[in-house]
């Protein structure tokens, strides 16, 4: 039952596909369960996902990466599972200069407040960024700031904790 509409399973399932993002759902024991599949090539997508997919564990999912991009996501999921976080953004470095592949993986609970899972938004921010530049007609500018690192999020916590609890094998702190 959703907690406000009337929508049907099919409904539901259009409009999932027809968000303007990709969608990903793993769920509190890291089962990557849901992904909308909007894309008959999944080369065309940011976050290559495939029906095959659904059903597996993260690690599986995440088992072509380099050891050091699967410390991002054992990162991420870490994070998100303990509470120190709610969400974790993140660009993808190294995209060609039309795309700037955007994540967002954002922690979900349960009624009672528990880790139920995340959320991954994945986009490219590049045409939503263009479209409002030139609606508003401001512009961006030269900064100051560090260029981002190649390897986006850390791997571990500044206070020393492991924030990578079981992240692979889904079993909970």
């Amino acid at each position: 039952k959703l907690d406000h509409g009337i929508l049907t399973v099919n409904q539901i399932d259009m409009f999932l596909k027809a968000m303007p993002f990709e969608l990903t759902y793993a769920d509190d024991n890291n089962q990557f369960l849901y992904y909308n599949n909007a894309h008959d090539n999944p080369d065309t997508m940011l976050a290559k996902r495939v029906p095959e997919q659904s059903g597996n564990r993260l690690s599986t999912v995440h088992s072509s990466l380099p050891e050091g991009r699967m410390k991002n996501v054992e990162f991420v999921i870490g994070v998100l599972r303990n509470g120190d976080k709610e969400y974790v953004r993140t660009i993808v470095p190294g995209t060609p200069a039309d795309i700037i592949n955007t994540h967002n993986y954002q922690a979900m609970y349960y009624p009672d407040g528990s880790y139920a899972g995340i959320n991954e938004i994945v986009f490219n921010f590049k045409p939503w960024l263009d479209w409002y530049l030139q609606t508003t007609g401001q512009r961006l500018v030269g900064g100051t700031g560090m260029p981002m690192p190649p390897t986006g999020a850390p791997s571990g916590n500044v206070d020393g904790s492991n924030s990578s609890v079981d992240a692979i094998s889904g079993a909970s702190a």
